[in-house]
């Protein structure tokens, strides 16, 4: 792995393109092998995989119910490719020792191309999800798929990195004022 960080873009492309294609192949496996709302129990009341078409945001947000005539899939549209920019753009700026960085922003990739994936590919349709964890059948996460675990997971490694950079940078800047005290 420490040589794939070496090429920092081949790295990124090869997480893009491998995050990617799991993504569609679950998607085309739940959406022909499940049939609509009927769950098919994992773990028990737990975890199941459970069909839906999201045409909405995040966990089934509608922009619709408060706007009406909201073009949603237009937005989306739009979004997701300013959004691929963005990480683009800001990847090439990581330095390459920052780790944490690097993973993140090439997780987020292919969250942010499937989920574009399926709403260029079936507009009227929307984001496959398939995967139910909860408590019971009443109380759960909301439904979701591998690009948006690769999305939650991303920004998750982001945050894990400035949180630790922070903490890095309270230690030095403590460790620094350490020698003025002991003078004083």
């Amino acid at each position: 792995m420490k040589r794939l960080f070496a090429h920092r873009w081949l790295f990124f492309g090869f997480i893009t393109a491998i995050g990617f294609f799991l993504d569609w192949l679950t998607k085309f496996w739940a959406s022909t092998k499940l049939a609509w709302g009927e769950p098919v129990k994992v773990a028990g009341k737990y975890v199941q995989f459970f069909l839906i078409y999201n045409q909405a945001a995040l966990w089934g947000i509608d922009p619709r119910r408060v706007i009406p005539g909201f073009p949603l899939n237009q937005f989306f549209f739009v979004f997701s490719i300013v959004a691929v920019v963005i990480l683009v753009v800001y990847y090439k700026s990581v330095k390459p020792t920052d780790r944490l960085l690097s993973w993140g922003l090439a997780l987020i990739m292919p969250g942010a191309l499937g989920n574009l994936f399926d709403r260029v590919l079936h507009p009227q349709r929307g984001v496959v999800d398939f995967i139910k964890v909860g408590l019971s059948d009443t109380l759960y996460w909301p439904i979701f798929n591998f690009a948006d675990i690769y999305v939650t997971v991303g920004v998750g490694l982001i945050l894990l990195g400035l949180l630790l950079e922070e903490i890095k940078k309270k230690s030095l800047s403590n460790l620094q004022a350490l020698p003025e005290k002991e003078n004083t």
